[in-house]
């Protein structure tokens, strides 16, 4: 499953699916802070990080699966 996650955090989305038996073949992440981005990339370091979501060009992204998103506090 190809996955795109908006407003990211510590990637719980990716883990909700992995406890779900769901396998996540690529998953992409949109996230600005730091430390939420640390944690994601120390417990999945195959994410794919790409920072500031209003600067995302999301023709790329054509084809996914699934798209999680966030609500930013």
């Amino acid at each position: 499953m190809n996955v795109l996650s908006l407003f990211d955090g510590i990637s719980c989305g990716r883990l909700a699916l992995e406890r779900a038996g769901l396998s996540v073949e690529r998953y992409d992440a949109f996230e600005i802070d730091k430390y939420a981005m640390k944690i994601s990339n120390n417990n999945f370091p195959d994410i794919i990080q790409h920072g500031n979501v209003f600067h995302g060009d999301f023709t790329k992204f054509y084809g996914y699966d699934l798209l999680l998103g966030g609500s930013p506090c």
